[in-house]
């Protein structure tokens, strides 16, 4: 046998054993991404079952199975404040999420693709860095104060302005990311082509950022659907408060329905979940034809 031929034996011998290192790696690397799934997914699993069981079959020390609909029907009846709480934050995150995009795309654009002094961009920078770190309760007694002030206190309108002010810092930064990505070019060609400003803005600048402001409006959705501070300290409770104070209120000094609890967070949960899965998609379409144009 030639020195060649166990050379090649060794060489065949070598990448065998690398490729069962790359095998025992991506499994290992399934394994963990598996169970961290489960981690996630459990806990809600979990809560979607206990809304279909009794109030008996929760609490009791053995593992029963006792489907029912009663809490469901419980806490969609007229006489609890749920729909309305349910309606309330339908309202909140719609009106939030129009307001935020709004603001902060205009917002963005113009710290991105219009020539701004220096010393205001960097500020506008800093102060959309700084203002998400505070303490949302050091912001309670002002908010309070100003919500008396302007008639707002207890309104659903209040909480719009509200939520848009918490998160319009991050979601501006989110949507200049976005129209910086976009190549300054496209902006000159237009220029040159003769568009003004707007039609520049509407017709290039905006469908092309169109993935950063479902990816910032989806953000928006999901930490006003779980808001609860604001909702807390600004309504008086009841039909007026948000779902998020809504199911706090489930969770009594001497009684817990862990029944209604379960549903009620079931209620909240399933929108937000499919609402993700509707974004992610559109991200990846936005994405690819961004990159087709």
């Amino acid at each position: 046998m030639t020195a060649g031929s166990h050379a090649i034996k060794a060489e065949v011998a070598t990448r065998s054993k690398l490729r069962r290192r790359h095998s025992l790696s991506d499994m290992t690397s399934d394994a963990v991404l598996v169970l961290l799934l489960l981690g996630f997914v459990a806990p809600i699993v979990w809560m979607i079952i206990l809304a279909f069981q009794s109030d008996r079959a929760i609490i009791s020390m053995f593992w029963e199975i006792d489907l029912t609909l009663d809490n469901v029907a419980s806490i969609l009846s007229p006489a609890e404040p749920f729909r309305a709480q349910l309606v309330n934050s339908i309202i909140v995150v719609t009106g939030t999420v129009v307001l935020c995009g709004a603001a902060s795309t205009l917002a963005a654009y113009s710290l991105s693709k219009l020539r701004l002094s220096g010393w205001l961009n960097a500020a506008v920078n800093v102060s959309c860095a700084v203002v998400p770190l505070l303490p949302p309760m050091a912001l309670v007694p002002g908010f309070y104060v100003t919500l008396i002030q302007t008639g707002l206190l207890g309104s659903l309108t209040g909480l719009v302005i509200l939520n848009t002010i918490l998160n319009l810092p991050f979601a501006t930064l989110l949507m200049k990311i976005g129209f910086d990505d976009i190549p300054p070019a496209l902006q000159e060609a237009a220029s040159i082509d003769g568009a003004s400003e707007a039609r520049t803005f509407w017709m290039i600048m905006l469908p092309l950022s169109m993935p950063s402001l479902i990816t910032s409006s989806l953000f928006t959705a999901i930490m006003t659907w779980n808001e609860f501070l604001m909702g807390l300290t600004m309504t008086s409770g009841g039909t007026t408060s948000p779902l998020s104070v809504g199911i706090a209120s489930l969770v009594q000094p001497y009684e817990v329905r862990w029944g209604q609890l379960a549903a009620a967070g079931s209620l909240a949960v399933v929108p937000i979940m499919i609402a993700s899965v509707v974004a992610s998609k559109r991200i990846i379409a936005g994405m690819t034809r961004g990159a087709v144009k």
